[in-house]
């Protein structure tokens, strides 16, 4: 059966996904385009809920505050809607981290966050989008097969016997996307790709949330992963609930029961998982998840790109999710694509190979920050730059001090949040703040193995957080 031809009149794109790296490149196509349709092969739910095409939307999720702040940029009030909601607004003073064989003293990062489940966040987004963006339409349950080429350049995507045409079309289809192994088959070659071998696997449980459970909003729990690898966060989420998420690694077992899974948890080197699961009941099932490789293709190093096609998200790297970068990375690609659209284009043949370059700059501190802290770990193989280990062990200094130094923890914090680069903590100052504070923690051990207790850093008690909703509010707009 011939293919029908479908053309809209005026400047297109089309986004092949409706995750999140699709629902932002969407917003910043709108600035640029005409109309913008965004396919998406799931069906979608006007309430909040988990989906197949997200295997990794029912674990915890973290926005950090660089995405943060595109999101609230794109979309002017979404933090009040996300509040309105049922998001839990959290100091960071009230985050409890536990790694490097201590506490991290509690810090302020200077603007509170969000936590939520992934549905919320990504289905607020999308009606966000739809309300805001007059020219962009989502269409779910429609599977793409493939890019359509014609003299040399992408001019649409197929779906079934049919044709739809664009300007450009962005893949956000995730990391096993393939539309580039299409676009060999028409002479494109495909990017290489670096591999780093972690075999995660992430186990989660729901409980209810009550009030005073832990000294503190967020718990995030790691042990030495040159023993063993295994971490664990709890997040409040809407409807009074606490998501647990533990993590292990290199094949270590994974809980897949509720007993084994609170003994997990309770291995953790921080009591505050095993508090929050003995706090309340259960709700549903443990929730898996399975992640070999954390892998990145080099699309800035392709020496011949299809015009009128790139792609973004996970497509271009998708990270370890311990890190929590993966949202984050996407929505500042999501930027450097509005911005090269808005300079050149969406048809230029020079669109993608710029754009590539832009992408690689975005993704190469996340990529640095999730291999450095995979390589800790003696079992991860894959592709290992120059440096790591040098890396790794300053790292070890600067999570020590983090114990007993507020400065250095939230610095620390600000590089983590992709707010600042690495290199930010080896300025003079900083340095010699975290030899210091890391030499402090080394003595307080030493009296600590002969009964001598180390001095608990001063902090400010944590806060509620509901009692300072209202104030978290108002101070997550961005200035």
């Amino acid at each position: 059966m011939a293919r029908t031809t479908h053309e809209a009149p005026g400047c297109t794109a089309i986004v092949v996904g409706a995750g999140m790296a699709g629902l932002l490149a969407a917003r910043a196509l709108s600035e640029h385009v005409d109309s913008v349709v965004v396919l998406e092969r799931d069906a979608l739910s006007p309430t909040p809920r988990a989906r197949r095409g997200v295997p990794q939307g029912r674990h915890a999720h973290v926005l950090l505050a660089a995405g943060q702040q595109v999101l609230e940029r794109w979309f002017p009030g979404l933090t009040g809607d996300l509040v309105d909601r049922g998001a839990i607004a959290v100091d960071t003073r009230d985050l409890v981290w536990h790694q490097g064989g201590g506490y991290r003293a509690r810090c302020d990062l200077g603007r509170p966050t969000l936590a939520m489940t992934r549905p919320l966040l990504e289905t607020t987004v999308r009606q966000r989008l739809l309300r805001q963006c007059a020219g962009v339409t989502v269409v779910d349950r429609t599977p793409v097969d493939g890019p359509v080429v014609e003299d040399g350049r992408v001019v649409g995507v197929a779906i079934g016997f049919q044709e739809m045409r664009a300007d450009l079309v962005v893949d956000c289809s995730g990391r096993s996307t393939q539309m580039l192994s299409a676009l060999a088959r028409e002479g494109f070659p495909e990017p290489d790709v670096s591999a780093i071998r972690i075999d995660m696997a992430y186990r989660t449980r729901v409980v209810e949330r009550h009030d005073g459970t832990i000294d503190g909003s967020v718990a995030v729990a790691i042990d030495d992963p040159r023993q063993g690898h295994r971490m664990g966060v709890a997040l409040p989420v809407e409807h009074d609930r606490w998501i647990v998420t533990l993590g292990s690694f290199h094949g270590d077992p994974a809980p897949t029961d509720p007993a084994s899974f609170e003994d997990a948890a309770r291995a953790l080197p921080a009591p505050e998982l095993a508090a929050v699961l003995a706090s309340g009941d259960a709700q549903g099932t443990v929730q898996r998840y399975r992640m070999p490789t954390s892998r990145r293709r080099h699309v800035e190093r392709a020496g011949r790109v299809a015009p009128g096609f790139v792609v973004l998200g996970d497509a271009v790297c998708s990270f370890n999710p311990v890190y929590g970068q993966g949202m984050t990375s996407a929505a500042l690609q999501a930027l450097a694509l509005g911005e090269c659209v808005g300079r050149f284009g969406p048809a230029s043949d020079r669109l993608p190979a710029t754009f590539y370059r832009r992408a690689a700059r975005v993704v190469d501190v996340p990529w640095r920050i999730a291999a450095g802290g995979d390589f800790a770990d003696p079992r991860t193989t894959g592709a290992k730059s120059t440096g790591t280990d040098l890396t790794n062990r300053f790292l070890e200094r600067v999570f020590r001090a983090c114990h007993s130094s507020p400065a250095v923890a939230r610095q620390t914090q600000r590089v983590q949040n992709l707010l600042d680069p690495p290199s930010s903590l080896l300025r003079p100052d900083r340095l010699l703040r975290i030899l210091l504070a890391d030499r402090r923690g080394g003595a307080a051990e030493r009296r600590s193995a002969v009964g001598v207790p180390p001095r608990e850093p001063s902090v400010a008690p944590p806060q509620s957080v509901d009692r300072h909703a209202a104030e978290l509010h108002r101070r997550m707009v961005l200035r």
